[in-house]
This record gives C-alpha cells, sequence and structure tokens, in this order.
C-alpha cells in the first residue's frame, strides 16, 4: 500500500484486484477534516431477457395449501452505476417482459495521482486522473397485473444522481420502464492545507435517462436527485442540487422522463480510441452521439439510430 505523508495532511492510497475486478481507494486527513474516495469496476458483458406470463394461484402440496406468492429480484452495479428491482405480487393474472444489457471495463494503469505545491503558497492540489473504468447499462422492463396486490419498487443511480419509484398497493398495475446509464471516466481534485481540507470534488462523466408510462390503482412514490459534484465538509457529504419527491394515491395515468448528464473535459485533452465501445450495441454509437442533448428509447435500444443519423447528416 503506497503511503505518503504531508505532516500534518496524510494522504493514502491503495489499489487492490480480485480475479478481474479491480479496487482502489484513496483517503485525505487533517486534524480538522477528512476525505475519502473508493471506486471499484469489473470486466463484464451481461445481458438478460426473459418473460413470465401466467395465474398466480393456491397451489397443494403435501395435503396443504400453499398460498400463491410472486417475487422478481435484480441488482447490478458496477463503479457507482446501480440497478436495483423488486417486484411482489398475491394472487392474480402477471405478465412481465425484461430486457437487461451491462458492459464495464477497467485500466488499472490509467490512474494518475498528482500532488502540486507551487512555491509561496501553502495549498496543495491533488489530482485524481484520467480514471477511464467506463461502464453501460441499459434495461426496459414491462409489468401488467389484475389482482389481489403488488408491489413494485426500482431504484437506479449513477454516481450519485439517482431516480426511484414505488407503486405500492395495486390492485390493477400497467407499467412500462426504459432507461439507459453511462459513465465514462472520473477525475477527482482536492485542495489542502497542512491543517484542513479546503475543498474537494468529484467530477463524473456520466448519463442517466428514463422513462416510465404507468396506470396504478394504488399508491405510487416518485422521486430523482441530481448531486453537486462538490464535497460538503460540514455534513461529510456530497450534497444535491436538485431533489423532487412525488406521491400519487389513486387510480392515475403517469408518465415521466427524465434526463440527468454531467460533462467534464478530458484532463489530458485527448480523445481515446476505445471510448467508443460504450453506447449501444458495442460501437454503433460514437462520442458524437453519446455526448448529444436527448433520451429516445429507439436511440437507446435500437441501434441502427447511428446509420440512420449518419445518413440524415
Amino acid at each position: 500500500m503506497p503511503r505518503t505523508s504531508l505532516i500534518p495532511l496524510i494522504a493514502v492510497f491503495a489499489l487492490t484486484s480480485s480475479a478481474c475486478c479491480l479496487f482502489w481507494s484513496s483517503s485525505l486527513e487533517t486534524n480538522s477534516s477528512y476525505w475519502s474516495i473508493y471506486r471499484h469496476g469489473c470486466n463484464i458483458s451481461f445481458n438478460l431477457s426473459g418473460s413470465v406470463e401466467g395465474k398466480i394461484s393456491p397451489v397443494e402440496y403435501g395435503g396443504r395449501i400453499l398460498q400463491p406468492y410472486q417475487a422478481y429480484y435484480a441488482e447490478l452495479e458496477a463503479n457507482d452505476i446501480l440497478l436495483s428491482d423488486r417486484t411482489n405480487a398475491l394472487e392474480g393474472i402477471y405478465k412481465s417482459l425484461d430486457d437487461i444489457s451491462m458492459q464495464s471495463r477497467v485500466y488499472p494503469d490509467q490512474i494518475d495521482i498528482l500532488v502540486d505545491k507551487p512555491v509561496g503558497t501553502e495549498i496543495y492540489k491533488i489530482d485524481y486522473k484520467n480514471e477511464k473504468w467506463p461502464v453501460f447499462l441499459k434495461s426496459a422492463r414491462s409489468i401488467s397485473y389484475s389482482g389481489r396486490n403488488i408491489n413494485d419498487r426500482e431504484f437506479q443511480a449513477n454516481n450519485g444522481d439517482y431516480t426511484k419509484s414505488r407503486f405500492l398497493y395495486n390492485h390493477d398495475l400497467v407499467k412500462d420502464k426504459f432507461s439507459v446509464m453511462w459513465l465514462q471516466r472520473m477525475n477527482a481534485t482536492v485542495l489542502a492545507t497542512n491543517d484542513a481540507l479546503l475543498s474537494a470534488e468529484l467530477e463524473a462523466t456520466k448519463y442517466l435517462g428514463e422513462q416510465i408510462i404507468a396506470n396504478t390503482t394504488g399508491i405510487a412514490d416518485l422521486s430523482y436527485g441530481f448531486r453537486d459534484s462538490r464535497y460538503d465538509f460540514k455534513h461529510n457529504t456530497y450534497s444535491y442540487k436538485i431533489i423532487k419527491e412525488e406521491r400519487y394515491y389513486g387510480s392515475y395515468n403517469l408518465s415521466r422522463k427524465i434526463e440527468m448528464k454531467s460533462m467534464f473535459d478530458r484532463s489530458n485533452d485527448t480523445k481515446d480510441d476505445d471510448d467508443s465501445w460504450m453506447p449501444c450495441c458495442n460501437g454503433d454509437w460514437d462520442d458524437r452521439l453519446m455526448d448529444s442533448v436527448g433520451f429516445d428509447k429507439k436511440d437507446v435500444f435500437d441501434c441502427r439510430c447511428f446509420r440512420e443519423r449518419t445518413k440524415a447528416e
């Protein structure tokens, strides 16, 4: 574990590996303040598609009548990109379609830590540069249910930004959800003296887009948050620039479309050829399309978008 001491400012960095996964962490500490970072990523190529259709009904087993129950659980995480879905239903008619794809890569040699203290100043500048551990995750899920009761929860986050929905105590629920998240790269910068940490900023180039269309007959809780890149030393956390929460009780037709995006310049001002692999079908998009504004279901789930836009140009 490499360790550098700037008394009383202390900086610690560690990089470890496990199979195809890598983890790195670093911390800065003075007598009055503390800041740390933890990152983890894996070389992953994952695809899942499935469908369920049937009637949730009592089953006789061993002379006993078993009460009907349905449960669905999915959770994926890589380098602070997280997708979590849970569905539970009682007796009724149930149908669902699922499609999830995820790709993630790690490049351990691309992480640089630079410490600079110009002559004539007491301020250290610590730069964590060139973490290009990209992740791309897209998902589509459809549910149709009619019966005694169904609860459906989902949460997705991308390096602090998040969307969350809960559809509870529904007798009838029809929901279609489409989402995409990607992470290109991350840099971080901390300013400190020997006595205190002055500022810390986590700069992730990332995107989160989601679209939900639902017909609900119970409680619907919808929320999202867009995180500030600057660290709040007073509360020892990253605060949120935007937080919104909504609740609906009764029968509603709901539609929500959200996009959250943060763009930061590359630390070395160069374009890497590997950047193009992440979005859509392993290369059918390039940085021009990934950096463009606008989330569209067709763009995310149909790779013909690249060829169609190219012809249009």
